[in-house]
């Protein structure tokens, strides 16, 4: 690549990194594979289980979301009614996977997603999962303590705040295009007892979102370099969720009124969640902190009755793409957490966030509305 045309892409990362909402216009996707542009964005400094299988390895499982659900059958040393126990050190795994409804699905499937059954297949499903807590039969709420910190887990010092970030593909099986490494699964300590559920946050903390994703100071979980395209620029924060699917054109071949057109011709369809706080007020950059968010975009997600030595806690793609995605007026490629965004109208319904046409949306939960994202599925 010549002098000047990588001089056009560092302006146009630029442009996209400052302006999250305007990433469908699908830059990151005709570049993002490419070494260059790799190299490109960290100059900028802006900051499945392995996915191995075929298709015939995918399954379905029953599920529940929200604060409702169904009863683990059994515990890690048993069960007391609705209640499952800890062993006598506390230790506990909770486990993650990519789903589209009742089919589990990694980096070789093809599967048939939004309301018009369009077959895509996974390029990137990674999201950050903060403050896990186990629930208690009358209520109250244990942090669950991680067990360490790497590159997919951070405790603050204060120990106020956990950070996990769930990887479900890996680089170079089937259009996966993320990161070579996985992770499937948050491991902590809770005191021994009885547990009916657990509860945690999908997205990075206020305290831990806006910290340079470009500095070797920032905790590895947290940085461009370890996890790239996991960030937004400084004043955006992290991207909480990177979810994409890539039209799988072999199967159907048919264009999709919402993928771009070059040269006359359309390209391969592609659907995509970035979730992520938007109009934050400060300029990191500048020396001015981050103050507030306009929207915070975070999700708080409660499953009663998750037991975590049964069921897993499926990602549900089905849910949040419940639409076509082909379409242009629908979805125009999914959705970049922009205030006016179309595509992010159905995502949102589905998380449970005020989202509004005009941009009046809070980025908060809405009451009495339960999120259908994240559940509670025995595999």
């Amino acid at each position: 690549m010549d002098h000047p045309q990588a001089v056009a892409i560092l302006a146009r990362i630029a442009s996209i990194h400052s302006h999250p909402s305007k990433e469908r216009s699908f830059f990151m996707k005709r570049f993002a594979k490419t070494p260059v542009y790799a190299g490109l964005l960290l100059a900028c400094a802006v900051g499945l289980t392995a996915c191995g299988g075929d298709d015939n390895n995918n399954s379905t499982a029953t599920s529940n979301s929200g604060t409702t659900g169904t009863t683990g059958t059994t515990g890690t040393t048993g069960t007391t009614g609705g209640a499952w126990q800890t062993g006598t050190t506390g230790d506990v795994s909770i486990k993650f996977a990519a789903y589209n409804g009742a089919e589990k699905i990694d980096c070789n499937s093809t599967t048939k997603l939004g309301t018009k059954q369009r077959a895509v297949q996974i390029e990137d499903f990674r999201f950050y999962i903060s403050n896990v807590s186990l629930i208690k039969a009358d209520g109250t709420r244990e942090p669950l303590k991680l067990k360490q910190a790497n590159d997919y887990n951070y405790t603050s010092n204060d120990g106020k705040n956990t950070v996990s970030l769930i990887d479900l593909e890996q680089k170079g099986v089937g259009e996966c295009d993320g990161s070579a490494a996985t992770n499937a699964a948050i491991e902590g300590t809770v005191p021994a007892g009885s547990y009916t559920g657990v509860e945690m946050t999908l997205g990075v903390p206020f305290e831990l979102n806006h910290l340079n994703a470009a500095d070797a100071t920032t905790p590895r979980v947290l940085q461009n370099a370890v996890h790239p395209s996991m960030s937004w620029n400084w004043r955006g924060g992290r991207k909480f969720t990177n979810i994409q699917f890539d039209q799988n054109e072999n199967v159907d071949p048919s264009a999709w009124e919402s993928a771009e057109v070059k040269d006359g011709k359309a390209e391969e369809g592609s659907v995509r969640l970035h979730l992520g706080s938007t109009g934050c007020v400060g300029n990191p950059a500048a020396g001015t902190p981050i103050s507030s968010c306009k929207a915070p975009n975070r999700v708080t997600v409660t499953l009663a009755g998750f037991n975590p030595a049964s069921q897993v806690v499926a990602f549900d793609a089905g849910a949040l793409f419940n639409y076509d995605i082909a379409s242009k007026a629908e979805g125009a490629g999914g959705c970049m957490s922009g205030a006016t965004d179309a595509g992010c109208a159905k995502p949102f319904d589905a998380l449970a966030l005020d989202w509004k046409a005009d941009g009046s949306g809070t980025g908060v939960a809405v009451a009495g509305k339960t999120q259908k994202v994240l559940k509670a599925v025995t595999p």
